[in-house]
């Protein structure tokens, strides 16, 4: 199954933790931009931390993502800069949309937020017939190397420009012979010291083997598949957490 669709409260605290793109991993995204024939897809965008300001930078990107309250908040940065993008509500194992890209790209392990094996299957497949003769995919996974919290509440909280506070409380649970974790995130707003809304939130994340995904990116028909360190150009050494992947849809096409 695919993740639960993430919620208004968290799409505000998401927006709070991480109110700009690391600049490294925009300007990694940048450089693929520039170097790939037009137009480019953002996959899972959410609420744009790489879209928008790819977008001011002149370049012609559109977004997908499944999440209403994610792109809401795109759109209102967009508008915010006198932006106008292309966006689509869909999943990833139900992408359609018109055009054909010379680069996509599904950053921060967001990929692993498809977890049923199957989904993952027409979730690459979608991907690989929306692009261009040699149109290239960048795409990150998260391994399951590193310790996992589970079964431990955790808490945190956040405070918005008009002084009102959300506060979360998530539970995560982690199989470790499946590679995914479930959560449960219960976020709270409170506005003058008064709780006046509640949201519940469900997730999923698998943790993908490098060779899990290279056997995927294979199995699709991408060719000339590389991993190297997250958002670099440096080989594996082993052991990485994310790791960055680089695959070619075959054939070739020509820069407009």
């Amino acid at each position: 199954m695919a993740s639960a669709e993430y919620k208004r409260l968290l799409t505000q605290a998401y927006d709070l933790d991480k109110p700009e793109a690391p600049p490294d991993e925009l300007a990694y995204y940048r450089g693929a931009s520039e170097g790939a024939a037009p137009p480019v897809l953002e996959v899972m965008c959410g609420s744009g931390r790489f879209l928008v300001p790819l977008l001011a930078a002149g370049v012609d990107i559109d977004g997908v993502d499944g999440s209403d309250a994610m792109l809401a908040a795109c759109r209102a940065k967009c508008v915010e800069r006198g932006l106008t993008p292309a966006l689509h509500q869909q999943s990833l194992q139900e992408l359609e949309v018109p055009r054909r890209y010379g680069l996509a790209f599904c950053g921060g392990g967001s990929f692993g937020l498809v977890t049923d094996t199957a989904d993952a299957r027409e979730s690459m497949r979608r991907l690989f017939d929306h692009l261009l003769p040699g149109g290239v995919l960048l795409i990150e996974i998260e391994t399951p190397t590193g310790p996992r919290r589970s079964g431990a509440w955790q808490g945190r909280w956040w405070t918005r420009a008009d002084g009102a506070i959300i506060a979360n409380r998530q539970l995560n649970r982690y199989d470790s012979d499946t590679c995914v974790e479930t959560g449960l995130g219960i976020y709270e707003l409170f506005e003058n010291g008064a709780l006046v809304e509640t949201e519940l939130d469900e997730w999923v994340c698998r943790y993908w083997e490098p060779d899990e995904m290279r056997a995927l990116l294979d199995d699709t028909g991408f060719v000339d598949v590389r991993a190297t360190k997250a958002f670099t150009s440096l080989p594996l050494e082993g052991g990485e957490t994310m790791v960055s992947f680089v695959a070619v849809r075959p054939g070739r096409t020509s820069r407009a």
